[in-house]
């Protein structure tokens, strides 16, 4: 079985908790084992990061060490995978350089700020997107 490590908190206008257990539990529904962690202490231990297969970062802003840092970049250059969400990923951890290398970037803003917009789903055969038709988005903050 396959393990994923969803490792949440920081601001919470992003909803941390919520998302990450929506996302537990559908990785938990395609066969995976999920842990959830709410602490940046899990990232200490090397050995034990190095078990899992995925690595997924919900942690918006908020400040990890740099033994924490270096803990986490070797686990994923030992080939642990990494994937993660918008802002609690790419918006993590803004002063730790060698984070924003692994992860390949930084959230710098919303381009032309936050607009409400409407997505019409038109390709409908894309297993991606079985069910929806269409949805609106108003910004959350």
């Amino acid at each position: 079985m396959k393990k994923v490590l969803i490792v949440y908190g920081g601001w919470d206008g992003h909803k941390p908790k919520e998302t990450s257990e929506i996302v537990a539990t559908d990785l938990r529904a395609a066969g995976f084992g999920v842990e959830l962690a709410d602490k940046l202490d899990f990232l200490l231990d090397e050995t034990r990061l190095k078990t899992f297969d995925l690595v997924v970062p919900n942690w918006t802003m908020g400040q990890i060490t740099g033994e924490q840092e270096d803990v986490l970049v070797r686990a994923i250059e030992s080939g642990v995978g990494l994937g993660g969400f918008h802002g609690g990923m790419g918006d993590a951890f803004r002063n730790n350089t060698g984070y924003q290398f692994m992860v390949g970037g930084q959230f710098v803003a919303h381009p032309d700020n936050q607009k409400d917009y409407t997505v019409q789903i038109v390709k409908r055969s894309d297993p991606i997107v079985a069910g929806p038709r269409k949805f609106s988005r108003k910004p959350m903050y």
